[in-house]
């Protein structure tokens, strides 16, 4: 692997991790219901209550109620046939993403920031997780970004598929450039490598090329 891979590497995971959610259990508890909604491919709104589970399960599947003191009401629901569903703080959009793997599996992506190009974070679950076993100087949080590496991802409408943080990782400055090319005078500032226009900065890059989409 060349160094320049290896920065590139680097960076996901470093942009990865810095973008995280917040999944402490002090503020929700795994197992316990809690208020959401949930939009079918039909496109229909439906409020009621949703299982909070852990952060890479919550992605390929909804245990959905409509009366959270009733158990028969319970909905066993595939992400794949979901628009779109809320529990508690976490949003979910269902798109052509699952983790980098051959197809276009559609699959329930957190929702980091909305926007012309909005940005998400895919959970997946490391090779050995069912044998891990969480450090003694490991807060929760780092054992759980260990047993889950999380991916950020982009979408952008117009888009054939998402493009995944690493996808922008060589060739940088030609494959971000091309990305916001309606936006010409920043797709130049990238192209010319810019001071602050860099691969470390492609988070300002995105909020920059929101900031100016809707105007």
């Amino acid at each position: 692997m060349t160094l320049r891979t290896l920065l590139a590497s680097g960076l996901v995971l470093l942009l990865s991790t810095s973008h995280a959610q917040d999944w402490s259990s002090d503020v929700y508890k795994t197992g316990e219901l809690y208020p959401g909604y949930i939009i079918g491919a039909d496109g229909k709104k439906t409020e009621g209550y949703i299982k909070y589970q852990n952060r890479y399960t919550m992605q390929n599947e909804v245990l959905f109620y409509t009366d959270k003191d009733d158990k028969k009401s319970k909905q066993d629901l595939k992400t794949k046939d979901l628009k779109e569903y809320k529990v508690a703080d976490k949003l979910y959009h269902c798109i052509n993403y699952s983790g980098g793997l051959s197809g276009s599996a559609i699959r329930a992506n957190l929702v980091v920031e909305e926007g012309c190009i909005t940005q998400y974070v895919w959970y997946n679950r490391a090779e050995n997780w069912a044998i891990m076993q969480k450090g003694a100087s490991e807060t929760e949080e780092e054992f759980m970004a260990r047993m889950y590496p999380s991916v950020m991802v982009f979408v952008k409408p117009g888009d054939e598929k998402p493009r995944s943080l690493d996808y922008f990782g060589m060739g940088f400055a030609k494959k971000m450039a091309e990305y916001v090319g309606d936006n010409k005078e920043l797709a130049r500032k990238v192209e010319d490598k810019e001071k602050g226009y860099g691969m470390l900065n492609i988070l300002p890059i995105i909020t920059e090329y929101n900031a100016a989409c809707g105007k």
